[in-house]
């Protein structure tokens, strides 16, 4: 099953219209031939001087002050595009984690207790008692993700030593019996994507533990807000952790089924979480995760190709 030449601009036309300017140039830059500049442009809009990304770039906080998590994601762009214009702020946000690296807990905490002034999912909220979200439960997330990108980087990691804090990384998972959070997971993926293959090997073993023990295998629960196949491959080339082929290519035509009805996808989690005046956030999201599924179905090349003429 491939998603029609029409469907797709369907898809790319809600995304341009009710997504964020973002989404909208990184969608044109993948599949309109559209400029690198453009996204590194709507990226860096979301930047602090301090070198930190903040201003709602993960929907589901508005906080403007800068935090490790959204950090994250602005690099998550960065490193994506990286061209010559992406090094500066690539620098920046680097040299904001390494101010912002907690010594004790060898890693980060994702977001301040400024999050709690502003809109913001139950999630997010900052328990002073404990000083911190229930996110940070979960060591890895967004350390490891952080870690990748660093690793991506080192040239311009000064104050930090990252094979040091890979090894500390893989360790952590590698000490996990009981995986709670696929989250956590989904930032050991990025780490894992991008390390030599001896240590590839070595996080390998408890990344597959992990995610053989998190996965929801049921199709019929795959609209829910669960960890389906997808969500840990992203390529008919990477590690499938153990999930079976054939579920993965289930998980593309449900998905596919999805954007044939709807146009686009929608939070699994509900609209419910967006009220009083946090609303845009929801739409966000479904043009955030349009996006996300549009290059998934490219990479496995389950979007028809354009007519040539001739």
């Amino acid at each position: 099953m491939k998603m029609s030449r029409e469907r797709f601009k369907e898809a790319g036309e809600f995304i341009k219209r009710s997504g964020r300017s973002l989404e909208a140039e990184y969608f044109r830059y993948l599949f309109e031939e559209g400029k690198e500049d453009a996204v590194i442009a709507e990226t860096v809009k979301y930047q602090n001087e301090d070198g930190g990304f903040g201003h709602g770039i993960e929907s589901d906080f508005r906080l403007p002050l800068s935090s490790p998590l959204a950090t994250s994601v602005g690099l998550r762009h960065l490193v994506t595009v990286r061209g010559n214009k992406a090094v500066t702020s690539i620098r920046k946000a680097i040299r904001y984690l390494e101010k912002t690296f907690d010594q004790e807990r060898k890693g980060w905490f994702a977001v301040p207790k400024e999050v709690n002034d502003y809109p913001h999912t139950p999630w997010w909220h900052f328990n002073e008692k404990e000083g911190m979200t229930v996110i940070d439960y979960s060591w890895g997330n967004p350390t490891a993700e952080i870690v990748a990108y660093l690793f991506l980087n080192r040239k311009f990691v000064e104050m930090l030593n990252i094979d040091e804090l890979v090894i500390t990384t893989i360790s952590k998972l590698e000490n996990k019996e009981e995986f709670q959070s696929e989250h956590e997971l989904y930032c050991y993926v990025k780490l894992y994507e991008v390390l030599p293959n001896e240590l590839k090997k070595r996080l390998e073993i408890p990344l597959t533990k992990g995610v053989q023990q998190l996965i929801q295998m049921d199709e019929s629960k795959w609209k829910e807000y669960v960890p389906t196949p997808l969500g840990f491959v992203k390529s008919p080339g990477q590690n499938h952790f153990g999930i079976p082929t054939d579920k993965v290519n289930r998980n593309l035509d449900i998905l596919l089924e999805e954007l044939s009805e709807r146009g686009n996808i929608s939070p699994p989690w509900g609209e419910s979480f967006y009220g009083d005046g946090f609303e845009s956030a929801y739409e966000e999201w479904q043009g955030v995760l349009t996006l996300e599924t549009l290059i998934v179905m490219d990479h496995f090349e389950r979007i028809e190709k354009k007519k040539t003429k001739g």
